[in-house]
């Protein structure tokens, strides 16, 4: 009986060993592999460097706030447009190079930006889609060809812009004979005139206007020239497939001194918003100060983005560019130039070269626009 129960303790203990194996192993590779991982990510990074991961990181973040830049300036003869800016969210101190800046901005005053920053940006694109030469393009119809009268068109047309009639107007635009009205001043500044007339034959009082590219306008002249109060539009249509012109229309109603806006007025403008893309922010209301064609003073400005939202901004303009509101500039030069009314630490940032002669465009064309 001793004996056997001598075999039964050691058949029990052998069981019990069997048991233990069992369960440790796995956790020590576990363990062993874990380990190994551990000192080959570190290896890697003493090989790298503390800090370049996050430069990598980084540069990539600022490589994809500037892609898709790089088209050409437009022609500086011409007013550039206000009405075109892309918008990414960002604030006021960052990729600033200079400590200057970095010094003034904290100790700015009440309204100047801040030093906070974010992780996007609100720049300027290098071109903007607002031409500054004829948006319509030929198409399968020669409008030289279409017969037009001009008289009694435009007296049709300056009856609904009085009623305040846009829709009567949006209407009779893209008629034939409308169309062709228009074109036969292709090329050229000239326009037909119809309404009230001063001694000499030229406009004075109130008219209307048509000029190349169906371009309009209504209101008051002075001496053969717009001047005192009225409203100017370019319609942009199409009857080509249309893949690069964003607008549909646009539009600046104000004051005028010398054919020219002059005094309080806005701008704005209307998308094919079948084109408009991204997260970019496509300027839609100006409401401001103009001097000879071009921005001058206070702005309040909304932009929209494809989703239907929109943002409001706040800036100031002397004679034609944006005032800096800080020294500070990015890695590329941009500095900001309009500051979001409900948060005052985002920014739209514009390059100096690009800072110079904004206004009203289109109201004239080159003389070689064809």
């Amino acid at each position: 009986m001793k004996k056997l129960f001598d075999d039964d303790d050691d058949e029990h203990f052998g069981f019990e060993k069997s048991r233990i194996l069992v369960t440790v192993v796995p956790f020590a590779l576990i363990i062993i592999i874990l380990a190994i991982t551990l000192i080959v990510n570190n290896l890697k990074k003493s090989d790298k460097g503390p800090d370049e991961g996050n430069d990598d990181l980084q540069q990539s973040i600022m490589d994809y706030a500037d892609e898709n830049k790089g088209a050409e300036d437009a022609d500086s003869s011409v007013p550039v447009s206000a009405g075109f800016m892309e918008t990414e969210e960002h604030g006021q101190d960052e990729d600033s190079d200079s400590q200057e800046a970095d010094e003034q901005e904290s100790a700015s005053p009440e309204g100047t930006p801040s030093e906070k920053t974010s992780s996007e940006k609100n720049t300027v694109p290098l071109a903007s889609p607002t031409p500054v030469r004829e948006a319509m393009k030929p198409g399968k119809k020669d409008y030289s060809k279409v017969e037009f009268h001009k008289d009694e068109q435009l007296r049709d047309m300056m009856a609904y812009w009085a009623d305040n009639n846009q829709k009567a107007i949006n209407d009779l635009v893209y008629l034939d004979h409308y169309v062709a009205m228009s074109y036969s001043l292709k090329g050229t500044n000239n326009f037909h005139y119809y309404g009230d007339l001063d001694g000499n034959g030229r406009p004075n009082g109130k008219g209307i206007a048509v000029y190349s590219d169906n371009r309009y306008y209504y209101g008051d002249w002075k001496d053969g020239v717009r001047s005192g109060q009225g409203t100017w539009i370019h319609f942009h249509i199409h009857f080509t497939k249309n893949t690069d012109d964003l607008y549909t229309a646009h539009q600046y109603t104000g004051s005028w001194a010398n054919d020219l806006p002059d005094g309080e007025g806005s701008e704005h403008y209307d998308y094919d918003m079948s084109l408009v893309k991204g997260n970019q922010g496509y300027n839609a209301n100006l409401i401001g100060s103009y001097s000879a064609g071009l921005i001058n003073g206070e702005f309040y400005m909304t932009n929209i983005y494809s989703d239907g939202n929109s943002k409001e901004w706040n800036g100031t303009a002397e004679h034609g560019s944006w005032i800096y509101m800080s020294k500070n500039r990015d890695k590329k030069g941009n500095g900001p130039v309009l500051v979001e009314t409900t948060n005052p630490d985002n920014y739209i940032w514009m390059h100096p070269n690009k800072n110079v002669n904004i206004g009203v465009p289109c109201l004239f064309f080159p003389a070689d626009a064809k």
